[in-house]
């Protein structure tokens, strides 16, 4: 629930605490400007608004905002929006952002930065307790993705994402049905090879570096 993407600050780890008023719009019409407003200030944010715009979103710079909000501002929402729902929308804006390759924006990610970035999110949830199902469902997006997804997709899938998830063993049940499926099965044994030859030192650096900014 955080990222390690140049340019990008730690997701998760550096909230800003604020006090004051609860922030509610009148019409979902306005979620936009609301939501602006709830990024922007110092005021709390009700969770139900939260729900709203996440439930109405349906372009890559709204869930753009919806993932700086739920970073920056976690701790701003009353009462707090709760793993399942922040995680879903994680999910869905990485997923996005591979799927699209939006380019010289610094406010949404591109492919590979979000292919590192659902990395990174994928090695934090699996220290998480009872994250199973989120893993579970995160690791379904991503093959669906997969399948649905032309050749530059995939290869940001499999080198960017799944040969580094697969350095670690643990996050490896999530994807092991596709060692059994004739249509993922050569880009696993592929990952699967690249994984076990790199041991994963990279995220024992990054887990220091964090543990350095905390």
């Amino acid at each position: 629930m955080f990222t390690t993407v140049p340019r990008r600050r730690v997701h998760f780890l550096d909230f800003v605490l604020a006090s004051g008023r609860m922030i509610a719009g009148p019409a979902v019409a306005d979620f936009d400007s609301e939501l602006d407003a709830a990024l922007h200030s110092g005021t709390p944010i009700a969770r139900d608004d939260v729900v709203r715009w996440i439930a109405v979103a349906n372009d890559i710079s709204t869930l753009s905002k919806l993932y700086r909000l739920t970073g920056e501002r976690y701790y701003s929402i009353k009462p707090e929006l709760g793993r399942d729902e922040t995680c879903s929308l994680i999910r869905r804006y990485l997923l996005e952002c591979i799927r699209l390759n939006v380019s010289g924006r610094d406010d949404i990610q591109d492919r590979w930065q979000a292919a590192q970035t659902l990395h990174v999110w994928f090695c934090h949830l699996m220290e998480q307790d009872r994250a199973s199902s989120i893993l579970t469902q995160a690791a379904q997006a991503i093959t669906d993705l997969f399948f649905g997804g032309d050749n530059d997709i995939r290869n940001a899938i499999e080198a960017g994402f799944l040969e580094h998830a697969l350095k670690t063993a643990a996050p490896r049940p999530y994807f092991e049905h596709w060692s059994t499926d004739d249509r993922l099965s050569t880009a696993w044994s592929r990952a699967m090879e690249w994984g076990q030859a790199h041991p994963d030192f990279t995220w024992g650096m990054l887990k220091q570096l964090r543990n350095m900014r905390s």
